[in-house]
């Protein structure tokens, strides 16, 4: 019986799309910070077996509208633009279609292959962005420079939508100010679509966990001034949003901050006095004795799995 090839990760903000599986795993595999693919050889996946996907896909997903390209770094593939192409005439209802890539790829790639991939139908694309600044990319092995974040971010929004994931705490307390400021800048240059906060979450046994001595994890205070600073240095209009519960704060008896949501700048106001709010809502907590904590607390203290 021939299953269908299911992409293990999409973003939150593709739940109800149909899932296609492009590559297998991530072309690069070396960021400290992320778990996602380290179990899973990178494989381009042939196109018989995508176009077959394609084929069998309604037979898996509720009816949909869009769409969303697996793994990593799918644009890499080289039969990409057909499979898009395919993908619109099967399911002519699509319309929209994503996909993840890395910002080493999309700065390398030509920009006539870019249009051709919006001729064909794609038009959002999600890129790990976590730092502006160059000393915390190299040290968590991104494999790419502020240079090279601007540059690719710059190609995509001449052709799509971007959103920019943004990794709060990646600093950590020692270079929390750079991080805030450097990203930022980079931001602010490229004007994307959407900035997606995640919080950094340091799981055991991870190359992430060997860096404690550099990278101090927030606690719930200074993720909150991390995500002020962020918003208070953004100039450019984008969505904010912090849709993952990495960025969640709680108590052992359960959540108390999911985060804040919305455009800037016109809803920056209230996105820092709901920041404000989270603040005394935490001060009022500790003086009755009740401790906050962060999503990398709790996970670390056995009190939720991720």
């Amino acid at each position: 019986m021939i299953m269908y090839d299911f992409p293990p990760f999409r973003p939150p903000s593709e739940a109800s799309s149909y899932l296609i599986r492009v590559i297998r795993g991530c072309n690069w595999n070396r960021c400290k910070f992320c778990r996602m693919y380290k179990s899973i050889k990178f494989q381009l996946r042939s196109k018989e077996e995508i176009m077959r996907d394609i084929d069998e896909m309604h037979k898996f997903f509720p009816p949909s509208n869009t769409a969303f390209l697996g793994d990593s770094d799918p644009l890499i593939h080289p039969d990409i633009c057909e499979i898009i192409a395919y993908l619109k005439k099967r399911y002519p209802e699509i319309k929209r279609i994503t996909a993840y890539a890395r910002a080493k790829s999309i700065a390398e790639m030509p920009e006539d292959k870019l249009e051709m991939l919006k001729d064909v139908g794609l038009t959002r694309i999600h890129m790990g962005l976590e730092s502006g600044n160059n000393e915390i990319l190299e040290l968590v092995k991104k494999g790419v420079t502020d240079e090279g974040l601007i540059k690719a971010g710059k190609k995509v929004v001449k052709f799509f939508e971007l959103t920019y994931y943004v990794m709060v705490g990646l600093g950590g307390i020692e270079k929390s100010i750079e991080h805030v400021r450097d990203t930022a800048k980079v931001i602010n240059s490229v004007k994307p679509t959407f900035v997606r906060i995640r919080t950094l979450t340091i799981f055991p046994n991870t190359p992430m966990a060997h860096l404690k001595d550099k990278i101090t994890p927030l606690n719930a205070y200074q993720q909150l001034d991390e995500l002020q600073m962020l918003i208070e240095k953004i100039n450019v209009p984008t969505y904010f949003t912090c849709d993952h519960v990495f960025n969640y704060l709680f108590t052992k008896d359960g959540i108390i901050f999911t985060g804040v949501d919305g455009f800037i700048p016109d809803e920056k106001d209230r996105m820092l006095s709901e920041l404000e709010s989270a603040r005394k809502m935490i001060k009022s907590l500790e003086r009755t004795g009740i401790q906050v904590f962060t999503c990398n607390q709790m996970y670390n203290m056995g009190l939720i799995s991720l």
